[in-house]
């Protein structure tokens, strides 16, 4: 069972960046996110047809994006993600 917060929905930046991630009743920064996750302070996960995956971080500072575990497909590559 999946626990922490289920991304539903992201806003990109007009070059396809995530910039900003959210579910029911919540939103964060991408940064916001990274920061928590990789400090542990919070997961994410998000369901791709019946199948729930955790979302975990690569990367280091600047150059650090969210990603799909356990392939590592970056969370921009999702494709019908909507807007928040």
């Amino acid at each position: 069972m999946a626990s922490g917060l289920e991304i539903t929905c992201a806003n990109k930046n007009p070059h396809g960046v995530i910039v900003r991630v959210g579910g029911q009743s919540w939103s964060l920064s991408v940064h916001e996110a990274i920061v928590q996750i990789a400090t542990r302070q919070l997961r994410l996960h998000i369901f791709l047809g019946n199948e729930c995956f955790d979302i975990g971080v690569r990367g280091d500072g600047m150059d650090a994006y969210l990603v799909i575990e356990p392939d590592e497909k970056p969370l921009h590559k999702v494709e019908g993600l909507p807007s928040c």
